[in-house]
């Protein structure tokens, strides 16, 4: 019995007069998350990478079958398998890409050639002038 209603609340729904619902909703499946610095979200152990864009911004996750789908403001911003292993990251390269080629202050980015990265590879230097400095 219902302390306000004074009826059994079992009893009263079946007088509201409900419509079954039309069509599944997903609610409890929507996990929201937070995009981090380096662009990633964690789910299930598990790390999924994200658009450089949104970096610092939240997210929601949904997951249906195999497939993580992460959308912000409603619009679908990533989509992965599921991996089922522990501690795996899991990239897309094409959101990698617009985090290598982004620019900023209308500055030429001299390490793209067209759509090849261009990569400078760093000379080992001799570190046993420490070594006389110390001793």
């Amino acid at each position: 019995m219902h302390a306000t209603t004074n009826e059994i609340p079992f009893e009263r729904l079946k007088k509201e007069g409900l419509n079954p619902l039309k069509r599944e909703y997903i609610i409890d499946k929507i996990n929201l998350r937070r995009v981090r610095k380096d662009c990633l979200i964690s789910y299930g152990g598990n790390q999924y990478f994200v658009p450089s864009e949104y970096a610092g911004k939240n997210v929601a996750v949904v997951v249906l079958d195999n497939l993580l789908a992460a959308y912000h403001e409603g619009k679908q911003i990533a989509l992965h398998r599921i991996s089922y292993q522990k501690k795996d990251m899991v990239v897309n390269a094409h959101h990698y890409r617009r985090l290598t080629a982004k620019q900023s202050f209308d500055i030429e980015n001299t390490l793209l050639d067209g759509d090849n990265i261009i990569d400078f590879p760093i000379q080992p230097h001799d570190l046993s002038w420490y070594d006389e400095v110390l001793l």
